[in-house]
């Protein structure tokens, strides 16, 4: 028996470690592409030989928007500071040192991209964990498809054009987003609801849930209030269910205090912005349009697969693992939640990769649970969607890396045209002498550049450089359009 368990667990791992290197593999052709626009904001938290948080008054990670006369212009993100506490703190551990200055182009940009891929990739090892469990857990009935299955949506979904591009963003969602999201989804997924280990994992679940973005945690709040009252109507034993619920949401609670409270101003910015953008973009379902479908397409995708597969067993789910009703539900508020603002950002919806890895963790996780429950058909039905999105991604990815065109910021962008833009701003700034109005990419790739990014928008960076240095404030250029 010993030599069947070890060959078992040989197995797990070897497969674990295989399904790893081919989401990994995915990516190698893009991590060299050149940094986009405000992609240079993040790149600075993790490459820049000081830390912001070093540089700043207050101690706390700060948007580089600027360098002036040999010091760097610092501001606040205007959001809740923790996720960029955990991205400089953690991102800075896998990025090589004094590379600015050092290091060739491409080599800069893998090294700025890195962190945040390691990241990623911690994010969803319970994903990783939990299909391999799904692909080799016995089962009542003999067929393929029960461990073809939850293989083939992990590796269709972690290979989706979003989760390929979000993975290699130096920005939250698909870092610390899914760094935090992912092992909270995890917990929920794991285990049954009885005895107080349930309670710590969902606290812990809470806590992790709660210590990013509002958006986040206002969706996982709305999420526990919905997945309680469904279960209390469905279950006949309530007490497990109802403590597993208080203690997310007192680990929300307490989460969500923490980080008010290490910087009251920047969380309460991060309301303004939201209200700022819905107020200008809300109602207008931007993530809905065709030019979005093959980054958003699988995430909805996913919601109406984890739903019918909800569906067949909600009774058993509510009494026993009610927690993947909570992270499906967590998830698919923070969908519905950012289809309606309508926001575009920078084109790329990034903000969609934390539901994007829930909602494939909860996948598996049920497989996992109950696949003896549901008819093989519906195996073979996942798998045939996973087939035809495997195809789609094959078809985004390689016609990107084709055309060398930005998969991630701005994407469809000719990385050789970003890359002159950036030449041509630096030498602007050198023959001039004066302060280029650019994307902080221009001094990650050319140090000592100066300029003040153009994030700002021409108004806000004349009036910053006014304020703040009147000595420069004639010496603003602009690279030609």
């Amino acid at each position: 028996m010993r030599g069947v368990a070890g060959q078992s667990f040989h197995f797990k791992f070897a497969l674990a470690a295989a399904l790893l290197v081919l989401i990994a593999v995915v990516r190698l052709p893009f991590i060299g592409n050149v940094l986009a626009g405000e992609e240079g904001d993040f790149a600075t938290l993790v490459l820049s030989d000081v830390p912001t948080s070093v540089m700043s008054p207050d101690h706390l990670p700060r948007d580089m928007i600027g360098y002036i006369d040999g010091k760097p212009v610092l501001s606040t993100f205007h959001r809740t500071v923790m996720p960029y506490i955990i991205l400089e703190r953690l991102g800075r551990l896998f990025a090589p040192r004094h590379a600015l200055g050092r290091l060739p182009p491409e080599e800069i940009s893998i090294a700025a991209r890195l962190p945040f891929a390691v990241i990623f990739l911690l994010g969803i090892a319970g994903l990783i964990g939990l299909t391999v469990q799904a692909a080799t857990a016995a089962t009542k009935r003999a067929s393929a498809a029960a461990a073809v299955a939850p293989l083939s949506v992990a590796l269709w979904s972690l290979t989706t054009p979003l989760a390929v591009g979000a993975s290699i963003y130096p920005q939250v969602d698909g870092s610390a987003g899914v760094l935090l999201l992912g092992i909270s989804a995890t917990l929920l997924a794991v285990g049954d609801v009885e005895g107080t280990g349930a309670r710590w994992r969902f606290l812990a679940a809470g806590v992790l849930a709660g210590l990013g973005k509002h958006e986040w945690a206002l969706a996982f709040a709305a999420a526990t209030l919905g997945a309680a009252a469904i279960s209390f109507i469905l279950s006949s034993t309530r007490r497990p269910a109802g403590l597993a619920f208080v203690a997310f949401f007192v680990g929300l609670a307490l989460a969500v205090a923490l980080s008010y409270g290490i910087s009251p101003k920047d969380y309460r910015d991060g309301f303004r912005v939201m209200a700022t953008y819905y107020s200008i973009t809300g109602g207008q379902l931007w993530a809905l349009e065709p030019p979005q479908w093959p980054f958003t397409l699988p995430v909805v995708a996913l919601i109406v697969m984890d739903g019918a597969l909800l569906a067949m067993v909600l009774r058993p789910v509510v009494r026993t693992a009610p927690g993947l009703l909570l992270a499906y539900l967590g998830a698919g508020a923070i969908t519905a939640g950012y289809v309606i603002s309508g926001w575009p950002g920078d084109n790329f919806p990034r903000y969609f990769a934390p539901p994007l890895i829930i909602l494939a963790i909860v996948l598996v996780a049920s497989w996992l649970r109950f696949k003896d429950s549901v008819a093989p058909a519906a195996g073979w039905a996942l798998i045939a969607v996973a087939a035809i999105g495997l195809v789609a991604n094959y078809q985004y990815l390689s016609g990107s890396y084709d055309r060398a065109v930005s998969v991630t910021e701005m994407p469809g962008t000719p990385l050789a045209r970003l890359a002159q833009d950036y030449a041509a701003a630096a030498k602007l700034a050198r023959d001039t002498h004066g302060i280029v109005f650019t994307f902080p990419p221009t001094w990650i790739y050319f140090p000592g550049t100066n300029f003040i990014s153009a994030a700002l928008g021409k108004t806000d960076a004349e009036t910053h450089i006014a304020t703040f240095f009147p000595q420069f404030k004639d010496r603003l250029v602009f690279p030609p359009q």
